[in-house]
This record gives C-alpha cells, sequence and structure tokens, in this order.
C-alpha cells in the first residue's frame, strides 16, 4: 500500500473498492487497484468482507472459485454510495 494509502480507513478502502466494481472486476484487478498484494488475507479483509454484507456480488453464482469470476456492485452498494456522498 502507498504512503497515502496507509492513513486511508478501511471505510475509505471499501469506498475506493465499490466505486471501482461499477464494472465487473477480478479479485486480482481490485486487490492491484488498492495496491495490496493478491494474497487470501487480503481477499478476505477487503473482497470477502463486502460479499459477506452484500455490497457486491460474483457474476458467476453457479460456479464459486472459479478463475472467470468477476465483482460488481449490487443494489446495496450503490445505496451505500449514495448515502456516505452527501
Amino acid at each position: 500500500m502507498s504512503e497515502t494509502q496507509a492513513v486511508l480507513s478501511l471505510e475509505d478502502v471499501k469506498k475506493e473498492i465499490l466505486e471501482f466494481c461499477l464494472q465487473a472486476q477480478s479479485r486480482t484487478e481490485i486487490l492491484d487497484y488498492i495496491q495490496v498484494a493478491s494474497t487470501t488475507a487480503n481477499y478476505s479483509k477487503f473482497i470477502r468482507e463486502l460479499l459477506v454484507h452484500r455490497f457486491i456480488r460474483t457474476n458467476l453464482i453457479e460456479k464459486r472459485s472459479s478463475r472467470y469470476e468477476k465483482y460488481v456492485i449490487t443494489q446495496k452498494g450503490l445505496n451505500y454510495l449514495k448515502a456516505i456522498a452527501i
């Protein structure tokens, strides 16, 4: 993570990921975007947390853990972005 992102809160990173996922993005693309290593720990901390709270969803519901799986923002995620923009 760069120095400027090191001081960002988890909420700021969540907002960045949600904005980035307006179009479908892969796990690696998301983690590269927020400038962290593509590890299981970072996946759990950033992406899985958003999946659990249904801010993002996968494009391949029936094929979990596929290499073609991408993540896109949900309506709940869009509502969250609108709420924090006010």
